[in-house]
């Protein structure tokens, strides 16, 4: 340990040869010797030096106030985790507007349609008038009882009423070959209580109904289709026998109305009404 030597400063051993500690650069003296005690150095005092501003001259759109840039706030990051997607500012949204509530509700332009339909309707029903109303009464020839199904309204409609207009007429036959004075409506009505009878002049106005007009040897009826258009006339005579017609587009179904052409011995109808009023 000749060859070494303790630093008098911090007490690490170095050669003797050193002139100078390397730990703590205290000044040694040759052949071992301690020097006087060098004075400890001052303590370090940190000195702190304020952070210069950016200068952000060559930044695009940086505002600047006598050559100092002026802070810009930044809009305010959303709380949550980053999505990526670029931030709008809020304030550069504009408020969405409603759209305006239309003036007319839907409830009001349904009734108003409504209206406009019974208006237009019934306008109409007053300048146009049933197809019987504006044409000529016209006599339809005759025709043979029906044995098969009807392949039409109107064929059903003439049928039924030819058909009462047959047992209606046999009734008059049976009760005019019992008693030669005329016949009267609370007489046949004995006698087929399921029609309504009703007097000549009086129309008939459904195929139950039946209007009769009674006199000395002639005896005449008229029944009513159930379409009011039809009307199915019969006579009776002793001379002649049972003779009848059916006519269209008549505007008052009554017995006193009944034509002078068109009279024929078929009786039509359906051919269950056989066999005819004489039994034959």
């Amino acid at each position: 340990m000749g060859d070494m030597k303790r630093c008098p400063n911090c007490g690490y051993i170095v050669p003797a040869a050193w002139t100078e500690c390397r730990r703590c650069a205290t000044a040694l003296t040759l052949g071992g010797g301690a020097p006087p005690p060098a004075p400890a150095p001052p303590p370090r005092v940190p000195i702190t030096v304020p952070p210069s501003r950016l200068d952000d001259a060559l930044l695009p759109g940086s505002a600047r106030v006598n050559s100092h840039p002026t802070p810009t706030a930044l809009p305010e990051r959303p709380s949550g985790p980053d999505t990526w997607l670029p931030r709008i500012d809020s304030a550069l949204l504009a408020a969405e507007t409603e759209p305006a509530k239309p003036r007319v509700s839907k409830q009001a332009i349904a009734i108003g349609a409504f209206v406009l339909v019974c208006v237009i309707a019934a306008g109409y029903s007053m300048t146009h008038h049933p197809r019987h109303e504006s044409s000529a009464p016209t006599i339809l020839a005759p025709r043979e009882p029906f044995a098969g199904i009807p392949t039409s309204l109107a064929d059903v409609v003439r049928i039924e009423a030819e058909s009462t207009r047959h047992t209606a007429l046999s009734v008059i036959i049976s009760a005019a070959s019992s008693n030669n004075a005329p016949l009267s409506t609370a007489e046949l009505a004995g006698l087929q209580p399921g029609y309504h009878w009703v007097p000549g002049n009086q129309a008939s106005t459904t195929n139950t109904e039946i209007s009769v007009s009674s006199g000395p040897g002639v005896d005449v009826i008229a029944v009513s289709g159930t379409n009011k258009d039809i009307c199915a006339y019969g006579r009776w005579s002793a001379a002649a026998g049972p003779t009848y017609v059916t006519m269209a587009h008549v505007k008052s179904c009554t017995a006193t109305s009944a034509p002078s052409d068109g009279w024929s011995t078929i009786a039509g109808g359906t051919a269950q009404d056989l066999p005819n009023e004489l039994g034959s």
